[in-house]
This record gives structure tokens, sequence and C-alpha cells, in this order.
């Protein structure tokens, strides 16, 4: 089954891993540059309106790993064929679904980590790089540390059950680009509620980002309320164990959606 699996959808995954290489071999240039450039920000500013886009990777994820991957089988009613052989539809779904996810996550693990080691090159004492924070900068945040390798596997889950709930690939599809874009937006709405605030009295030096004055009575500014810059990992372990559960609840329905298919 692993072998078969493979040999399906060995196209999106060389092209994934193409893109992975090319994307590595990007940032090294541009890290490497800009290690002994005296105006870093602009080597960033360069390559970050480029690879920003690249945020919408788990997307693509979805449209072409997990959409086709059971509502492909559906329209080509190949599934008939698969159910009726020694191996179950469980184990047929299963093997299917762990096999990808597993390098669907991988593969976003490795692109979080070439992109997080790109963002470290850039010194915070040469040029203005304060954009560079990936705890401020919503878009860095989602593409560095440990948050890519979910997002990557929500975005491949996602598109699995859409096309076992609605066995027709293009529908599956658009439902899978709708969703995946309307979580990222919610998402980073409400990423600053994944922790209480901590209070910091006026004059102190914040050191992370503010996110609401407390005032007095009268009006008057008494203390900040702030996210501290450090809590970069709790936030990032925060949002994958998040996407985690929720693809956890997405593989139970794609299970429900072909049991309940004869």
């Amino acid at each position: 089954m692993l072998w078969l699996t493979y040999r399906q959808h060995r196209m999106q995954l060389m092209i994934t891993a193409g893109l992975l290489v090319a994307v590595g071999i990007i940032l090294l240039v541009n890290g490497n540059a800009a290690a002994d450039s005296p105006a870093p920000a602009k080597l960033f500013a360069d390559l970050y309106q480029y690879l920003s886009w690249l945020q919408v990777v788990p997307v693509a994820i979805g449209v072409f790993w997990g959409a086709p991957l059971v509502a492909a089988e559906f329209e080509r009613g190949t599934t008939k064929l698969a159910w009726t052989q020694s191996i179950s539809r469980f184990h047929w779904l299963g093997v299917k679904l762990a096999f990808l996810a597993v390098l669907a996550t991988l593969g976003g693990l490795a692109f979080g980590a070439m992109m997080q080691r790109w963002v470290e090159v850039f010194p915070a004492d040469r040029g203005d790089t304060a954009f560079t924070s990936r705890f401020d900068n919503p878009v860095l945040f989602t593409m560095t540390g440990v948050a890519p390798g979910a997002w990557w596997l929500f975005g491949f889950v996602l598109g699995t059950a859409a096309g076992a709930l609605i066995r027709k690939t293009l529908p599956a599809i658009a439902v899978t680009i709708a969703v995946s874009v309307g979580l990222m937006i919610g998402l980073s709405n409400v990423r600053d509620g994944y922790a209480e605030p901590r209070l910091v009295a006026l004059g102190a030096e914040p050191a992370g980002r503010v996110v609401e004055m407390v005032r007095d009575a009268a009006g008057e500014i008494t203390a900040l309320k702030v996210l501290p810059a450090d809590w970069y990992w709790r936030f990032q372990w925060t949002e994958a164990a998040i996407l985690t559960g929720v693809s956890l609840l997405l593989a139970v329905a794609a299970t429900f959606a072909i049991r309940r298919r004869s």
C-alpha cells in the first residue's frame, strides 16, 4: 500500500520536494549575502516580498495532495475495485492518509526550519530589521518554527476530508481553499489571545508586543498589557496544537464518510 500510494502521488511529492530545494538554495544565497552586508534590511525586503506568498502553501497542499486523494477515486470509480479487495477500506484510507500526512508534516517542518534559520541571519544591530521579528510579523510567524508543519498537515487533511464528504474533486478544492483561507485569517486575528498578556507598569521597557493600554478612571494610561517576545515558542506550540487537533477531527470525519459509502 505504501508503494502504491507513492506511485499514485509521486508527482505531487516530487514537485513539493523540488520547491523545498529551490527555496532552500534561494534562502542560503540571500542569507550569506546579508550576513556581510552593511544594509541587510534591503536584502531581506527584496526577497520577503516574494517569500511571503509561500504562506499559502498549506492551501496548495490541500488542493493538490488532499482533495483528489479520495474524491478522484470516487469520480473514476476505482473505489469499487479497491474496496472489494482483501484490504479493508479503513486500511486503504489509513495508509494513504497516514503516509501522506507524515510527509506533509515533515515538509512543513523542513520549510519552517529553513525560514527560521534565514531570519536569524539578519542582525538586529545593522539597519532597520525590526520587521524580521518572527513574533510580531504574522506572516513570518506562520512560516517559521513548528507552525508550518501543523499548517501543511491541516491543509492536507482538510482537502482529504472535503473530498471524502463531497466525492467531487472541484467542489472539494473550492471548500479547501475557502476553509483554509478563512482559518488563516481567523487565527491571525485571535492569536494574541493564546495567553493572558503580562501587565507592565508605564515607563518600564515593554520588551514585547503591546496589545492594550490600561487606563485609570481619569483616562490616563497607567500600565500596558504586553505579550513578551520570548513567548514566541509558547504561541508556536499553541497554534500547532490547535491545528493538529482540528486535523485529527477532520481525519475522523473522512473515515466516517467512507464508512457510510457502500
